[in-house]
């Protein structure tokens, strides 16, 4: 039953080594060529009309799937994960179900993760109309990339493997879910990973997981920014490890020159487990339930214009991340009931989802012209560096190093601040419209120039994901309302002011570091200003694609959607797990913790069905 839909991208078989004969080589070049030139011409859908038109038939309505034990909705990173713990236990059956297809050996390359967005692995949304952000995006929107392929997110984002803070989990536990304290999950942490980096903080990672962690090659910029941030007091550290403050190379989720991903390290090498239903191309549309019992049966889907029902014996696992487990949520009737009400949908649980997303608001903005060329080479030089584990292409949006501060406490040992440093080359074309920019023309040079881009990891301000309709061929509205909350504009401008002081060390001046505009904007504020620097805030300012929060876990359904054991309150045989469920987000980028969250998960539904079963309990 499994059905690839292509959609832009060139699937073709390749094996690869340092040695690679000329013709392979040449082959591989036009395959990456011509993915690319699909790109350049894709169009960004504006539903989900490919994924749930259904074809005209005679007979039933619905084609029976057959009964699962447990059904998984969606193979990103989370549903990647559990479909491999649960197919452990031999006995149990799992349908892991995902709207997209499968990666490819142009997905494999981390240094394709811009382009990425611009193909059908990237469901393609866009954010509503932003009032104090994205200013500098077409019709003041933010752009809202989300996986749409087996490993889903993890696919298509930076591949930067960041846990966040003790802190952070401490303080999950502190607002209502036992059993979420650093100390319980960090076993999760050290189990999914494979960690290859050569200063890791031993008794905090993990060796033996499917999830590898690695650097990668570094440039000439890394020991620049290194060296810079070590004069302004920065220690070099293992940023996963007892002290997150510092700075570092980035960790990847890679393996050698490819992309680690859910999909290659959890599913690739266990698809002949008998016991595990990998099915593509399925939209699930809505969840099977029954109303008088409020359980859930199963779900239904949507696959090569055909609807089917699938059951599960179990449970129903939700993990479609943040944005489409609230659609499926909602259009099944679980969510807020005013607003179902307005789309014609009947309520049978009230419960806040969509509500308290929280997101990373990034500002793109900070571009530093330096007297180093980088990488101004053809795509055969760069593909010839790639298969020899060399940069750029190694390395995932050009990401090198991170620098995690506090610009409010510099004592505070956590941060609400992450520095980025990118370095060349960038192409300037896809990222205008990756980004959504309006027509602009780039003032910053491909070859020459570093970016700094700033992440706030603790935002004051709430955003939202609703429904335009009950219809699944609508998209959602997700509206982050970045800098709702004045406090959020104030500590990025602070952000903005600690990176530059990088522009004074004796490391950025050895490369003669300067401060570049990216594009031409707020020439009506003085250059350097309070006002000037607000105003870039509000026009550069996009997504890490961080949301959370939207199912966030809770004890009480007034302000939660799932329990501590990610159970959605209300109904029988549901669960959550994905980022959604995260009751306050971390300070980090969030990959990280959703595997821990889903190894946490796989073990309580492994230890909860065991009990039933020494006790006699049916559940």
């Amino acid at each position: 039953m499994i059905y690839l839909q292509l959609c832009a991208l060139l699937v073709l078989p390749w094996s690869f080594s340092a040695e690679t004969n000329n013709e392979t080589f040449q082959a591989f070049v036009d395959m990456v060529v011509s993915n690319l030139t699909a790109c350049d011409n894709y169009k960004l859908p504006v539903n989900n009309e490919n994924l749930c038109s259904v074809r005209s038939s005679k007979g039933e309505e619905f084609r029976d799937f057959g009964s699962f034990d447990f059904i998984i909705v969606g193979a990103g990173s989370a549903g990647t994960l559990l479909a491999n713990r649960l197919t452990e236990i031999k006995e149990w059956k799992v349908l892991l179900l995902e709207a997209g297809g499968k990666e490819n050996d142009f997905s494999d390359i981390p240094g394709m993760a811009l382009p990425l967005y611009l193909t059908d692995m990237n469901w393609g949304y866009l954010s509503t109309p932003q009032e104090r952000a994205c200013k500098a995006m077409k019709e003041s929107k933010c752009v809202c990339p989300r996986g749409k392929v087996v490993g889903g997110s993890s696919t298509i984002n930076a591949k930067m493997y960041s846990r966040g803070n003790k802190d952070d989990f401490d303080a999950w536990e502190k607002l209502g879910n036992p059993g979420w304290s650093y100390q319980d999950v960090l076993p999760y942490f050290k189990k999914t990973e494979n960690c290859h980096i050569y200063n890791p903080d031993p008794p905090y990672r993990g060796s033996g997981g499917l999830l590898d962690v690695n650097y990668t090659a570094p440039t000439v910029f890394t020991s620049i920014f290194l060296k810079g941030k070590e004069e302004l007091g920065y220690q070099l550290n293992d940023y996963n490890g007892k002290q997150q403050i510092g700075v570092s190379q980035v960790q990847f989720t890679i393996k050698g020159n490819k992309i680690a991903s859910g999909g290659r390290a959890f599913i690739d090498p266990f698809m002949n487990r008998k016991n595990l239903n990998v099915t593509i191309n399925a939209f699930v549309t809505r969840l099977i339930i029954d109303k008088e019992k409020k359980r859930v049966l199963g779900v239904e889907f949507v696959q090569d214009g055909r609807k089917y029902a699938a059951k599960a014996k179990k449970e129903v696992i939700l993990s479609a991340g943040a944005i489409n487990t609230p659609q499926i949520l909602m259009i099944s009737g679980i969510g807020p009931q005013e607003a179902l009400s307005k789309i014609g949908v009947e309520t049978l649980v009230d419960l806040p989802v969509g509500l308290n997303m929280e997101d990373h608001a990034a500002f793109t903005g900070l571009n530093f012209r330096t007297n180093h060329t980088l990488f101004n080479d053809s795509i055969e030089v760069l593909l010839e560096r790639y298969l020899n584990d060399q940069r750029p292409l190694t390395a995932a949006f050009n990401a090198d190093c991170v620098s995690f501060i506090n610009v409010n406490d510099r004592k505070s040992s956590v941060p609400n601040i992450e520095q980025v440093l990118m370095v060349p080359p960038f192409e300037n074309s896809q990222a205008i419209k990756v980004l959504n920019l309006k027509d602009v023309k780039p003032l910053s040079n491909p070859y020459t120039d570093m970016h700094v881009w700033l992440i706030l990891l603790h935002p004051k301000s709430k955003g939202s994901v609703t429904l335009k309709s009950k219809d699944p061929l609508d998209f959602p509205n997700v509206d982050y309302n970045y800098y709702a909350e004045e406090e959020d504009l104030r500590t990025m401008h602070k952000g903005v002011e600690e990176t530059l002081k990088l522009l004074e060390t004796k490391a950025f001046k050895s490369i003669n570091a300067t401060y570049i505009p990216v594009i031409e904007i707020c020439t009506e504020h003085k250059e350097g200003s309070h006002e000037f620097w607000h105003c870039m805030i509000e026009h550069l300012t996009s997504t890490m694609y961080h949301p959370v929060g939207t199912t966030r876990m809770g004890n009480s359904s007034k302000d939660a959607v799932v329990t501590p054991k990610l159970t959605v309150y209300g109904v029988e045989r549901l669960r959550v797990v994905d980022a959604g469920v995260i009751p306050r987000i971390v300070s980090a980028n969030t990959n990280a913790a959703v595997y821990m969250i889903a190894e946490k998960a796989a073990d309580e539904i492994k230890g909860l069905y065991h009990r039933s079963i020494a006790t006699g309990k049916q559940l």
